[in-house]
């Protein structure tokens, strides 16, 4: 069958899903060896017909987690733009590669129109950027930025065994440790710093820290910030770590994966105040604004800082002396075969546009809301905190002789094993939780109560 042929079919295939995803909903929950049993996943040296690949079509959507229904809350992210969808199709079709401008024209194109684009939403009237593998990449370029910035020998030579010291939350993500790994800093040098009962960063513990750490004889020379942590969904006082990262002559990265897109509501984007003064930014839009997986950003005010940072080869047969080499993205970036995932996000920009993005936004919050609402306002049901952002925690009434980790664990795997919805659970000091996330534009109210009244249904039958 040629491309045209397989794609009608894979079409009719998906069209199909996605009629009867309302039906479906995010799926029962299998174990991997029951899922394994019910399909036939092996490799052979004979080719498959045409006909058992239709099935396999069919079988790998069948079992497929419904993540554009709304009743998947167990991420940061949900959902998908119609108009995404189409970009992905056609990075999909044109099958090529980011590294230079001659290989994929229009999508460098696109690419660093949206770079500039979210640059401006920063509050920087020039800057740099490139589109990374998810925000834990974000934040390894901002980490090697910072390093190639301050102590720019070590590109060439290492490190040379100066012990560089970094400062993240002790909220933060995991990959800011896996950053240090990578790059040889050694996880130990990453420093936790304590968080208010809030969950943000606090200032004073930062200072502190950077004083002993100098006494030691270490080099500080990094501050991560979060906007929108995993668990609580809070955002670091941006502002003040800013003013500290300044007198100290460190570098401020903001890990905004989470919640850098309320840079696009007025309403909401006080709570990264003070984001024009950071270095660098890792901006995640597939979670918040339904641009597809992968959609991430690196984006910083400093002016061709990534080519200076990561440049280095592949002059003599990839990039070439040319007007349109200037245009190269492969000097950026630490990949060189890239997918051309700008074109999703410029497709889904395109169709809704700064305010619509902003509508958008503005609605998961207000959705956020009702739902924290709604668990005040059941019996069975507390609310942990009030949410800042889509993260609304809560813990679901136990009875004494289980521990909470494990009671909170066996109600989201009751409601998964039914296919009733997909919600998370998280610990936090010792508490644990239900993590519901907002991010789905299509949650109502009438969803909402759906969840909880399954989750109460579920704590009755466990406890009987």
């Amino acid at each position: 069958m040629n491309h045209s042929e397989v794609l009608q079919l894979a079409q009719k295939a998906i069209d199909q899903y996605l009629r009867q995803l309302h039906d479906q909903g995010v799926g029962k929950s299998q174990t991997p060896l029951a899922l394994k049993e019910q399909l036939n996943l092996s490799l052979t040296a004979t080719a498959q017909s045409d006909f058992q690949l239709q099935q396999d079509l069919q079988n790998y959507l069948k079992h497929a987690v419904g993540t554009l229904d709304p009743r998947f809350m167990n991420q940061l992210f949900s959902g998908l733009q119609p108009w995404a969808l189409a970009g992905e199709m056609l990075a999909a079709v044109t099958n090529t590669t980011m590294a230079t401008y001659e290989a994929s024209p229009v999508a460098t194109l696109m690419e660093r129109e949206l770079v500039q684009h979210l640059c401006g939403f920063a509050g920087w009237k020039t800057g740099d950027g490139i589109m990374v593998t998810g925000g834990s990449n974000a934040n390894l370029v901002g980490m090697l930025m910072a390093r190639n910035k301050l102590f720019p020998d070590y590109k060439k030579t290492g490190v040379s065994g100066a012990r560089l010291v970094a400062f993240v939350s002790e909220e933060a993500h995991y990959s800011f440790g896996k950053a240090a790994n990578i790059m040889g800093l050694g996880t130990d040098n990453i420093r936790a710093i304590a968080a208010d009962a809030a969950g943000r960063m606090s200032t004073a513990a930062l200072k502190a820290a950077i004083q002993q750490s100098r006494a030691a004889g270490e080099h500080p020379f990094f501050v991560g910030a979060t906007a929108g942590t995993t668990v609580l969904g809070e955002f670091d006082p941006i502002d003040e770590l800013s003013l500290i990262a300044r007198e100290e002559k460190l570098w401020l990265h903001v890990d905004g994966a989470w919640g850098g897109s309320v840079l696009l509501s007025r309403k909401h984007r006080h709570l990264m105040s003070g984001i024009e003064k950071a270095d660098s930014l890792g901006w995640d839009t597939h979670k918040m604004l339904g641009t597809g997986l992968v959609s991430s950003f690196f984006l910083t005010p400093h002016a061709n800082a990534l080519r200076t940072s990561h440049g280095g080869g592949g002059a003599d047969y990839i990039f070439h002396a040319s007007d349109a080499g200037s245009w190269d993205l492969g000097p950026s970036s630490l990949q060189c075969g890239r997918k051309a995932d700008a074109i999703k996000v410029w497709f889904a920009w395109r169709a809704l546009g700064d305010d619509g993005l902003e509508t958008y936004v503005d609605a998961l919050f207000a959705n956020a809301q009702t739902a924290a609402t709604l668990v005040k306002q059941t019996a069975g049901l507390e609310l942990v905190c009030e949410p800042t952002s889509l993260n609304v925690c809560f813990r679901v009434k136990r009875p004494h002789h289980v521990a909470s980790a494990q009671w909170h664990r066996m109600l989201r795997e009751q409601l998964m094993n039914k296919g009733q919805a997909m919600v998370n659970m998280a610990t936090r000091k010792d508490d644990s939780f239900i993590r519901l996330i907002t991010a789905h534009p299509g949650q109502n109210e009438k969803i909402l109560k759906s969840l909880l009244s399954d989750l109460l249904k579920a704590a009755e039958e466990l406890n009987h």
